[in-house]
């Protein structure tokens, strides 16, 4: 065939490899390796971006929450939106990692002085008297329940003992390692922070462009996933805060030790459905009971149960107040899994992803305004 000779239309239509005016032409050879190559170009895009991908995610979710102070900024500043991108990420850095940081460093401080403690022989030794019934007058109380071989075996609860020591290192361990590779990852979230909030313009214009949703549908899509993502970050992370703050200033107030471990650790746990921070305040409130600090136990119970709990029961519910509702079942297992996936960071994200699932199942089952309206012409036409 010469060069710029036509195909009549028999031939257009046989041919398998055919480029019209540089767009691929039906289902032929050229289009499957067209796909072929952008789906190998997009494998290796992901590989390259899979690194950055949760740092990147953070601060999706980052920006969403602190738009409103960006937009108050770019304001005041007469629409510099660099300089305000600045501010907002100098802000976030003084609010967030200097705290987690100087957390993570009693943390670790503490939990080692636990650790210490705990593998200290008189610690063992006083751990025995107390549970020994000739020596304890409230057990003294129950020993006609206790079984007639109930004895105290020191070496064995020396050894338990170690091993509860072992266990809060342990966790202080994996709690400081994450730390650490948050702080690593920071910076990433930092930039990719900034470039979210400067361009967010840019960024939700190309993203429209491409979307299939009419522009109604995208307005109500987008305030409900920043409904969501604000109810159940915020409302997650302040309840945790509030009950992890209140129950440390408890610890410190009555002279129990190591005030910053537990207090970590009951806004940690609170993040649990079911059990919580009883997994805190009942060994404590035993141990005081039994130890015979019969004041300090009946104070530090009275405030777990009437204000820790109640700030869970209040809180919560006031701070994730139009956010995707979710079964405790669902969220026990979404905190697990995230946890098991993502680290510490999962006891946020696991329950974020799965409300954004469930409001995405919701925006779609949902008919659309338009639909609505379509609908009511359509019987109205009929009707008529």
């Amino acid at each position: 065939m010469k060069k710029g000779a036509q195909l009549d239309p028999a031939e257009r239509s046989e041919s398998p490899l055919l480029f019209v005016r540089g767009t691929v032409k039906g289902k032929t050879l050229g289009r499957w390796l067209l796909l072929a190559a952008l789906a190998t170009v997009l494998y290796f895009c992901f590989r390259i971006m899979q690194p950055f991908l949760l740092p990147a995610f953070l601060a999706l979710i980052l920006s969403i929450l602190v738009w409103p102070v960006y937009a108050r900024l770019t304001s005041r500043l007469n629409g510099r939106r660099s300089l305000a991108a600045i501010l907002v990420c100098i802000g976030l850095t003084l609010t967030i990692l200097i705290p987690i940081l100087f957390l993570s460093a009693s943390l670790a401080r503490e939990a080692n002085d636990a650790y210490q403690r705990l593998k200290d022989p008189q610690t063992v030794h006083k751990i025995e008297a107390w549970i020994d019934p000739n020596n304890n007058p409230i057990l003294r109380r129950f020993r006609t329940w206790l079984p007639d071989s109930f004895r105290v075996d020191a070496v064995q609860l020396g050894a338990q003992a170690q091993k509860i020591g072992v266990a809060l290192l342990g966790v202080a361990t994996a709690f400081a390692t994450g730390v650490f590779n948050f702080v690593m990852d920071y910076f990433i979230l930092v930039v990719a922070l900034f470039f979210l909030l400067r361009d967010s313009s840019q960024l939700v214009r190309r993203i429209r462009a491409v979307s299939p949703l009419s522009d109604e549908q995208e307005e109500i899509f987008v305030q409900r996933l920043r409904t969501v993502i604000r109810a159940t970050v915020l409302g997650n992370l302040l309840t945790a805060l509030s009950q992890g703050s209140i129950s440390g200033v408890t610890f410190l107030v009555l002279g129990l030790p190591n005030p910053i471990l537990w207090g970590a650790l009951t806004a940690l746990l609170s993040l649990i459905p079911l059990v919580g921070t009883a997994l805190v305040w009942l060994p404590w409130t035993i141990y005081l009971f039994v130890t015979g600090a019969t004041i300090k136990a009946v104070i530090f119970l009275a405030i777990q149960l009437l204000i820790v709990g109640s700030v869970d029961n209040v809180l919560r519910p006031l701070f994730m107040r139009g956010g995707a509702q979710m079964h405790t079942l669902l969220i026990f297992f979404s905190i697990l899994g995230g946890i098991a996936y993502f680290g510490i960071l999962g006891v946020f994200l696991g329950p974020l992803i799965f409300a954004l699932a469930i409001a995405l199942l919701e925006f779609y089952v949902a008919p659309s305004p338009r639909s609505s309206v379509s609908e009511i012409d359509a019987d109205q036409t009929v009707a008529l």
